[in-house]
């Protein structure tokens, strides 16, 4: 097998392993939308009335309980008098046409009840210690694995070493714990902690010199996962939320919390965020690398101005609650519900193939702001005095910021400039103070 062939072949067995892990998709969201698998577990779900409906939809109205009022008489009706422990009823009918009555043990006894339980039940009451320890083996056995030479990857040092494992190991682990708990399980606080402690170490990775093309693939294809197993893709839906945020109407939600962080982060760390750990970019990512002729769009300015008009629409629409977002199918995608919608995205992945991220690059709003923050980025990739002016990384960059001068506020950190320079040291991820 190619390294050409390589990545397509991995990117339909991942589609077709996940199609195999398709969620239920018969419930109906909280916020209005259908075919949510978990109700209740998107990033921006509150639920401050306890109505059962998320509190930012437009139709999470209390539903007021129905009155009920009896033709019979006062007199007809069987008096029922309660106490705080067993209710007593006073029937008007015979005692003999009254069914035994059953006690139910309270929970107390139930948690006491002996020895049955089975592993599977222990795994699901005790999920943070069965991660804790999934997380802790599976970093150790990584580690194993890359000091023995068995993956042929080769890292510069050992905490590289141990902060790819660790971030491979911390997915691994959040998938296995999130599949064990079930619905009891959240998918905003899983997706919220890889994404911020995803971003995090693939920064380290960048600034440590410990990252190439190879390991950027393998923690892509993590990321993809995730996006299947937490339904995390939900940042680019989210851009409504974080409107009505800076607006005073929305309230801080974890989900939101972990959005900006990494658009803090990425004013020091350029878009690692958008490279490795979002799964809507890293399957576009991976769609990119099957190997057919590519449409090649140098005026990447023209594609920067419709993404900005289309980011003042979605702000628009936002104001009433409209998300357009909703319309590129990514949420019906990833979550595998066969709908128009999913067939929206599916048509966008297939375009990914031959034009380089077309969602991140024209629709997604939440390019614009990281756009801006990669422009001011602390670090970014900068060529050295070690440069012999091959161009090659001008020739292997999918967005034209290569070149001497250029911004790198469109840089994703794909790694295929780096990976293709002949000259060790002559294009490097550092301090803009040294450009």
């Amino acid at each position: 097998m190619t390294s050409r062939t390589l990545p397509g072949r991995i990117l339909w067995g991942i589609l077709g392993i996940t199609a195999l892990a398709q969620p239920v998709c018969a419930a109906i969201c909280p916020r209005g939308r259908g075919s949510c698998p978990y109700p209740g577990k998107c990033f921006l779900y509150v639920d401050g009335d306890s109505n059962s409906l998320c509190d930012y939809t437009r139709t999470a109205i209390t539903t007021p309980q129905p009155t009920v009022t009896s033709a019979l008489p006062t007199s007809a009706i069987p008096s029922v008098t309660a106490t705080p422990v067993h209710p007593t009823v006073t029937s008007a009918f015979p005692t003999s046409t009254i069914p035994p009555v059953i006690e139910i043990a309270p929970s107390s006894s139930l948690a006491s009840a002996p020895s049955g339980t089975g592993f599977f039940e222990l795994l699901q009451a005790h999920p943070l210690l069965v991660g804790i320890i999934l997380f802790v083996f599976i970093t150790m056995f990584l580690i194993w694995i890359y000091r023995h030479d068995i993956a042929g990857i080769k890292f510069r040092s050992f905490y590289g070493l141990l902060a790819f494992s660790a971030f491979i190991s911390l997915g691994i682990s959040e998938i296995i714990v999130y599949l064990i708990m079930g619905e009891a399980a959240s998918g905003t606080l899983f997706a919220v902690l890889y994404m911020i402690t995803g971003t995090t170490l693939t920064a380290y990775l960048w600034k440590s010199g410990n990252i190439s093309r190879n390991i950027s693939f393998i923690i892509i294809i993590l990321s993809v996962l995730t996006g299947f197993v937490f339904l995390a893709p939900l940042m680019p839906m989210e851009f409504t939320g974080l409107v009505h945020l800076a607006l005073g109407t929305q309230a801080l939600t974890p989900g939101i919390l972990g959005i900006l962080f990494v658009l803090v982060l990425a004013f020091i760390a350029g878009r690692s965020f958008c490279a490795n750990v979002c799964p809507v970019g890293s399957v576009q990512e991976l769609a990119s690398d099957i190997p057919l002729k590519k449409i090649d769009i140098s005026r990447t300015r023209m594609l920067e101005m419709v993404r900005f008009g289309i980011f003042i629409a979605i702000i628009a629409a936002g104001l009433y609650f409209i998300n357009l977002m909703e319309y590129t199918g990514i949420y019906d995608f990833f979550s595998l519900t066969l709908s128009v919608g999913f067939f929206i995205f599916a048509a966008l992945l297939a375009l990914s193939i031959l034009i380089y991220r077309p969602v991140c690059r024209i629709l997604c709003p939440f390019g614009v702001l990281f756009s801006l923050a990669g422009h001011f980025s602390r670090n970014l990739l900068v060529r050295t005095g070690a440069c012999i002016n091959c161009k090659k990384c001008e020739k292997a960059c999918p967005v034209h910021c290569a070149e001497k001068g250029a911004s790198k506020r469109e840089c994703y950190l794909c790694g295929r400039c780096t990976k293709i320079c002949p000259v060790n040291g002559a294009l490097v991820y550092k301090n803009r103070e040294f450009r």
